[in-house]
């Protein structure tokens, strides 16, 4: 096991709560079935000991004292080690490395360190201390690119020989990378230090500058996917059976989802209502009725997306007769669809305006529509 600042197996707990490994409460199934699929060696009397001695500080003092009991055999992690995500700007040298984030997938990582390759510390090294896992961080490749091209999560952190190593994983891709030229002219950023001068390696952002950033990336990009952490929820619905999500399903309090705040209003969808609905389309668009165009390079899946027939900004319900599952070809046919609808309208009240605008001047031409 790799060395931490915390070390551990309670401390590998704490990690895989706060990346959504585990969905708290945290029991001994959920870690048991954590260190299998990440092949942790541990037997299953430490695992048994693990949750109940990492709550109480009175066991020995090798434990450090991460969880708090909930219920019989449940736990959470405590407050303290759930603080706030903060934001980081990443440059990525694109011509100096043999990678870069444009290219790696989704979920795939990359580790940075605070030394460079002749062993010197690099600029801003506060920020190699501060940062920690959970951070997010926009990547920006250099050199000819001179774009964000991707978001990243922090996923590990540890030190070894006073070298500080940080683990960057690629949470999210995009098809157009926002240009520095774009950046350097949006208001919102004018006063964003990082934005205008950014030489060195990592540097701390303000959540609305890391806001802005998003929101920007996001609008010049129309492909919508699911986000990876809810779509590894819904790998884990489907695995529970038909049964246990129709249980849940029938115990909703509420068929509408939840909304939660990010750059703009989004909402909290049902991961049981997304597994029906993929496990119905068993693998085929219910749109064009075609099969899958491509598997999703992450599990070699049929690469589909829910989407709800009444949408749940128009107050469509989250549910599964409300929902299908159509293929990217029919999802980009759909949104060219809704542009040429938009630009239609526009011309049309442009054509109104300007007829109006004729009979007032005592004007006789014909215009389209006439």
């Amino acid at each position: 096991m790799a060395k931490h600042g915390d070390s551990g197996l309670g401390f590998e707990i704490v990690k895989a709560v706060i990346n959504g490994d585990i969905i708290e409460p945290i029991t001994f199934e959920k870690v048991k079935s954590y260190c299998k699929r990440k092949g942790i060696q541990a037997s299953e009397s430490h695992l048994k000991v693990i949750l109940p001695n990492a709550s109480e500080n009175t066991h020995s003092p090798t434990y450090k004292k991460y969880f708090e009991r909930v219920g019989r055999g449940e736990y959470v992690v405590l407050p303290e080690y759930r603080n706030q995500a903060r934001y980081y700007w990443l440059n990525v040298d694109s011509t100096g490395y043999d990678w870069n984030f444009s290219d790696i997938k989704i979920g795939k990582s990359q580790t940075y360190s605070n030394l460079n390759d002749n062993g010197n510390s690099r600029k801003n090294p506060s920020c190699f201390n501060d940062i920690k896992i959970g951070d997010l961080a926009v990547a920006y490749e250099t050199g000819d690119v001179r774009a964000i091209t991707t978001l990243c999560k922090v996923v590990d952190k540890f030190e070894e020989n006073n070298e500080i190593f940080v683990e960057f994983q690629k949470t999210r891709d995009y098809e157009n990378a926002l240009d520095w030229d774009v950046l350097k002219e949006t208001k919102e950023l004018e006063d964003c230090e990082v934005v205008h001068f950014h030489r060195g390696t990592l540097f701390e952002l303000e959540r609305e500058y890391f806001d802005v950033i998003v929101q920007l990336v996001e609008e010049i990009n129309n492909t919508v996917v699911i986000d990876e952490e809810l779509y590894q929820a819904v790998k884990r619905a489907m695995k529970d059976g038909s049964k246990k999500r129709e249980a849940r399903l029938e115990s909703r309090s509420s068929v509408y989802p939840d909304i939660y705040e990010v750059t703009t209003k989004a909402f909290k969808r049902n991961v049981d209502v997304i597994a029906e609905v993929l496990i119905r389309a068993k693998g085929y668009c219910e749109k064009c009725g075609k099969e899958a165009p491509f598997k999703r390079a992450t599990d070699g899946t049929p690469y589909l997306e829910v989407h709800h027939i009444k949408r749940l900004a128009d107050g469509g319900e989250d549910t599964v007769e409300n929902a299908q599952a159509v293929c990217p070809i029919v999802i980009e046919k759909c949104i060219l669809v809704e542009k040429i609808y938009v630009r239609r309208e526009v011309l049309l009240g442009t054509l109104r305006l300007l007829q109006r605008e004729n009979k007032h001047f005592g004007g006789d031409h014909k215009w389209i529509g006439q």
